[in-house]
């Protein structure tokens, strides 16, 4: 039987994602996931009026902790995105969303990804009275909510969760007589619930998470046995030279004990268009 199984567990969300991490929590390890609503803007806000200060991953451990001491449930669950240029593809918008499980008894921090580039992400200056219908139908408006920003003499202020046309307009004009130069900035709001897009990302990476979770060490039992990193060096199918970082199969790890073994084969060899020496 699964060490999770039948486990309570705590999902620290502000943001109504219980409905996206707890059914394949539930349906794959047998976690009993219930949430509790804390103040995770304390941690960062996309807004910007809230710095965050850890990384994604540093921040989405500080939330599940939050959840683990307000509840004194052990095991914690919560998840951080960062959406903007991509770091791979700058030219293009992703989002990365986080989901971590830190389980305070066994000492263990256990995470998952998922990158997308299915996000709707939109972003304008304008003034009272200007026509927005190219705006909002990029902004995926109204399912996909907004953030009217405006600043002056170094105050900032934001009206979140827009949601309709009356509520969009009466932010403008209000925020334009805030803004030095008379104009206000709209946004996206990405926090989960109001932007759909976002949702589905990160119900894939719990479900990532999830059957991570399911995989059990084979030495010690441990959930979360998986990909740590890469096993490198691979060479060259035209000139036959070794390329120490091309990656040439994944490295699975326990995240207990050191019991380690090859995963799934990337490459066996490269081109000579990516090769080191072919192409210096």
């Amino acid at each position: 039987m699964h060490p999770y199984k039948n486990q309570p567990a705590v999902l620290t969300t502000k943001h109504d994602k219980l409905s996206l991490i707890a059914p394949s929590m539930q349906s794959k390890v047998g976690l009993e996931v219930t949430d509790i609503n804390l103040d995770t803007d304390q941690l960062g806000t996309f807004s910007g009026d809230m710095a965050r200060s850890g990384s994604p991953l540093e921040t989405a451990i500080a939330k599940a902790k939050l959840g683990i001491e307000a509840t004194g449930i052990p095991i914690g669950l919560a998840s951080e995105g960062s959406i903007g240029p991509d770091p791979q593809n700058p030219f293009l918008t992703s989002d990365i969303e986080i989901v971590v499980l830190v389980d305070q008894e066994r000492d263990l921090v256990i995470y998952e990804s998922h990158r997308a580039f299915e996000i709707v992400a939109a972003t304008v200056e304008v003034s009272p009275g200007e026509d927005l219908t190219s705006f909002l139908a990029r902004a995926g408006f109204p399912s996909h909510h907004l953030i009217a920003k405006a600043s002056a003499h170094g105050e900032l202020r934001t009206r979140k969760g827009i949601g309709t046309q009356l509520a969009l307009q009466t932010a403008i004009n209000e925020l334009a007589g805030h803004s030095n130069s008379g104009k206000v900035t709209l946004e996206t709001d990405f926090r989960a619930n109001h932007s759909p897009s976002r949702r589905v990302n990160i119900q894939a990476a719990a479900q990532k998470l999830a059957t991570r979770l399911a995989q059990l060490c084979e030495s010690c039992g441990t959930p979360g046995f998986g990909r740590v990193s890469y096993v490198t060096g691979v060479k060259c199918s035209g000139c036959g030279m070794q390329n120490p970082e091309a990656v040439a199969a994944e490295r699975l790890c326990c995240v207990s004990c050191e019991f380690t073994i090859a995963g799934k084969s990337i490459a066996s060899s490269i081109p000579p268009e990516r090769c080191d020496w072919c192409n210096p």
